[in-house]
């Protein structure tokens, strides 16, 4: 059976439960579809696309009834990109209300009652249910990290910019950017490569430097997130990797409060008209987010967005001075809750804020059977050295469980 036939039949038989998909291609029109694909480095792969990205062939709504029906006559960049290099896009994929935290009905291919998390819902849960080979997501502040962790697949954060963001709805300007979830890595990095035209890397056998990282908030985590960090540890060490404990970073201290500010201010100016003509469609913890948003002052988002860029180069020199080439840090503060909630982005925050790459490993499973992982944190505009990175992380610390079907 070929990847698409493959991804049908998982389509046919787990859609109704999951639901990750709000629009999608009729099965027969994508088999001849896939039979005049270009060639190029993701041919014949099949492609999920959040529903905040818009797509010329089927509407994006953004997860809200007020824009029920939109339909533009263009890709987004990223899909035009993938549709370039050969991808297949098998549908738009359930997102929560304007890519914020409003559970939708997609639930955790690993147990109905569980959330997938979000906002990029219906991305991390049709890939972890072997219904596209990568889905399209985008992160503002943990939307792909998180559900990524909750669903047990990969998932990448790029730097921000890195790949354009044209065709993207916008939350908030500063922190919106691309990410993808896969099955493996090296999925991963070959669609960072055709995305952004960078060349693969020479092979590169150095020692890789971890530094463990519980960061400001390590209180947040339960007891199987922390524990999974701690083997991760080991497990790197085990595999010939340095790690090193790395106190809190000062320079990051304030980074997590100038997030809030920045978000809050930029998604308040954002949504502008939606609340003049249509603030009885926003649900009310959008409402008051964005009445939290009129409270900051220009003067304040100011000081906030010069703390950030100063923040950032500092901790690029510091993993440079210290040969850190990732942080390894919690993905989520453990595995998926109910359904009811998208799950808390508190290890997810400041790594967006700053800008650079992040990814999510999947490394075991936690009490009640649910995924549980890692993510490791890099320097902007080295992509390609954490995605490498990531590679000799996934190896050492491969989960058996990883591959079983989540039936």
């Amino acid at each position: 059976m070929n990847e698409l036939e493959a991804n049908l039949t998982a389509l046919a038989e787990r859609e109704s439960v999951v639901r990750a998909w709000v629009h999608r291609h009729p099965d027969e029109e994508l088999r001849q579809a896939a039979r005049a694909l270009p060639d190029g480095p993701l041919h014949g792969w099949t492609l999920g696309v959040k529903d905040v990205i818009d797509t010329f062939d089927l509407p994006t709504e953004r997860g809200s009834p007020i824009y029920a029906g939109r339909q533009t006559v263009n890709d987004a960049a990223c899909v035009a990109l993938a549709r370039r290099a050969g991808a297949l896009v098998i549908g738009k994929t359930v997102t929560t209300e304007f890519a914020l935290f409003t559970a939708n009905v997609t639930t955790s291919p690993h147990d109905p009652t569980r959330s997938p998390g979000g906002s990029s819902s219906g991305s991390a849960a049709a890939v972890a249910a072997g219904m596209t080979r990568a889905a399209f997501g985008t992160q503002t502040v943990g939307s792909v990290i998180r559900p990524a962790a909750f669903c047990g697949v990969v998932g990448f954060k790029c730097t921000h910019q890195a790949v354009p963001m044209t065709g993207i709805a916008t939350l908030a300007h500063s922190l919106d950017t691309l990410g993808w979830f896969t099955r493996s890595v090296d999925d991963a990095a070959t669609l960072y490569r055709a995305l952004s035209g960078a060349e693969a890397p020479s092979p590169d056998e150095r020692r890789r430097r971890f530094g463990l990282y519980r960061a400001h908030q390590w209180p947040s985590a339960q007891p199987e997130q922390k524990q999974v960090l701690e083997t991760a540890a080991s497990a790197l060490d085990a595999a010939g990797a340095q790690v090193i404990e790395i106190d809190p970073l000062p320079h990051l201290q304030d980074m997590f409060s100038a997030s809030e500010t920045i978000m809050a201010y930029e998604s308040s100016r954002v949504f502008a008209w939606e609340r003049e003509h249509h603030a009885d469609l926003l649900d009310r913890r959008i409402h008051k987010l964005l009445t939290n948003g009129d409270r900051v002052t220009a003067a304040a988002y100011g000081d906030a967005k010069r703390a950030v860029a100063a923040a950032a180069e500092t901790h690029d020199r510091w993993l440079i001075a210290n040969e850190v080439d990732a942080l390894v840090t919690p993905s989520a503060p453990g595995e998926a809750p109910l359904l009811a909630t998208t799950g808390d982005s508190v290890f997810n925050r400041v790594w967006t804020l700053l800008g650079g790459p992040a990814a999510h490993l999947p490394t075991g499973r936690g009490p009640l059977g649910l995924p549980v992982g890692v993510q490791l944190t890099g320097r902007r505009w080295d992509d390609l050295d954490l995605l490498a990175t990531a590679q000799f992380a996934e190896t050492a610390l491969a989960d058996p469980e990883r591959d079983r079907s989540t039936r």
